[in-house]
């Protein structure tokens, strides 16, 4: 019955929420109509149900208040029954209590014999009765005490019963343990196989291997190439750059070679492909790339030598080619000083102006140098201004320094000059340090 009722609830709600995906309210018609089909509600949880869905109290309101008002009529109705059954009682309670039987006069002494005598056997019935009450009780005890007895028999027997489960249940438990120490015996033997089976297929495949190896090895030996060993291509371009403690090399890949041998060395190029004091790397060319690369982690400070040889195979034999050279260097920047001297005559003109380079190393391999000359501003760029001189490459050390004159044409009054790098990429390994803006002025 609850099921059912359950049931018709859950198919109410399915219609109600079709209806108000179409409108917002439900007519008393269609709630009439709800009643008549689900029969196991009533007209209270069918309006409840709406105002729960719609949050409209209205639904619900008048059936709650008739409720109310029916329940109210039941209490008044059973107040006033049981008033009048207690007004009843009393009545009879005063009857009882209230009423007199009294004797003629004359006839009292002449009962009084004949009512101490009923009296007396009403008496002695009344003690007979009572005994013949304590009799049956005691026999019901004893018939208790019987069925006591009956039950501890009764209690001794299940415990014995009891006993015997528990003994059923050890060796139920002894015969699982055993068919657990089987399967862990089947599963260490399932084990031992999945472990043969697992060597077996890595020597399978170590034989693959090794068949594919010899295939590819025949096939590059009898790859037919448009040079000889005399003639072996180089690679097209090689670059390298420092970033983040990391040194890397790039390299263009030419036709028809397909793998290279990296050298290195601290101190000088490497004398050859089988120059053992360097430090080699042998990379294939994959997916036919057009750049290779090759980089060194936490790369020490120092200059690095590098020589990138091409490789092949031919006829059954390695051949190398000359190898492409590049100097990769991974230190801290080196520092350049410089200052402008002016020399004047004695009415205050300019006579002459030197710039003076120096670094405070014990030496260091200038790069190319140009000084920019700007009117009215310092130049922030070279491009920012006319190219007073350039420096081609020079040696400097801690005692010695260049002395260069500027050029007199060039020099102009209100004029800034500056110092920078004639490639930029020298940046990574030279600071220029310029001295104050004034000193650097011509007026």
């Amino acid at each position: 019955m609850i099921e059912e009722k359950q049931s018709q609830l859950i198919e109410l709600i399915d219609e109600l929420e079709i209806i108000f995906s179409v409108k917002d309210d439900i007519s008393n018609e269609e709630i009439h109509n709800f009643i008549d089909k689900f029969n196991l509600l009533s007209e209270y949880d069918i309006r409840k149900r709406i105002s729960e869905i719609t949050g409209d109290d209205t639904y619900i309101n008048n059936v709650e208040d008739t409720h109310i008002k029916n329940t109210e009529d039941m209490h008044i109705n059973n107040r006033e029954d049981t008033h009048i059954n207690n007004v009843k009682n009393i009545r009879i309670n005063n009857i009882d209590d209230t009423q007199e039987f009294t004797l003629p006069i004359g006839l009292e002494h002449d009962h009084d014999e004949d009512f101490k005598k009923r009296e007396f056997s009403s008496y002695e019935n009344n003690i007979n009765e009572e005994c013949s009450n304590v009799d049956k009780e005691h026999s019901s005890m004893n018939e208790e005490c019987c069925n006591v007895d009956e039950g501890y028999t009764s209690v001794d027997e299940k415990y014995s019963s009891t006993n015997e489960e528990c003994s059923s249940v050890d060796r139920e438990y002894s015969n699982v343990n055993e068919e657990y120490n089987n399967i862990d015996e089947e599963d260490s033997s399932v084990n031992q196989e999945c472990v043969n089976a697992e060597e077996k297929e890595k020597e399978e495949l170590h034989k693959d291997k090794e068949k594919l190896h010899k295939a590819i090895v025949e096939a590059v030996e009898e790859k037919k190439y448009s040079f000889n060993e005399n003639s072996i291509p180089e690679v097209l371009f090689i670059r390298g750059e420092t970033k983040y403690g990391q040194l890397s090399i790039e390299w263009g890949w030419p036709d028809e070679i397909e793998e290279v041998l990296i050298c290195h060395r601290m101190d000088k190029f490497p004398t050859g492909p089988r120059d053992l004091s360097s430090t080699q790397c042998e990379i294939k060319r994959c997916c036919e790339d057009k750049i290779g690369s090759y980089t060194i982690n936490k790369a020490s400070q120092g200059d690095f030598y590098f020589c990138v040889y091409t490789k092949v195979n031919l006829n059954g034999k390695i051949f190398y080619s000359q190898g492409q050279k590049r100097l990769v260097v991974n230190k801290e920047p080196s520092e350049i000083f410089y200052e402008i001297k002016i020399k004047k005559n004695i009415f205050g003109k300019l006579k002459s102006a030197q710039i003076v380079v120096w670094s405070k190393e014990k030496e260091v391999n200038l790069p190319q140098l140009t000084l920019v000359g700007k009117v009215g501003n310092m130049p922030l760029q070279k491009s920012d201004g006319e190219s007073i001189l350039n420096i081609d490459y020079e040696a400097i050390t801690k005692d010695k320094s260049i002395d260069i004159e500027l050029p007199d044409d060039k020099i102009r009054g209100n004029m800034y000059v500056k110092l920078f790098f004639h490639d930029d990429i020298n940046s990574r390994l030279f600071r220029i340090v310029s001295p104050a803006k004034e000193r650097l002025y011509f007026k």
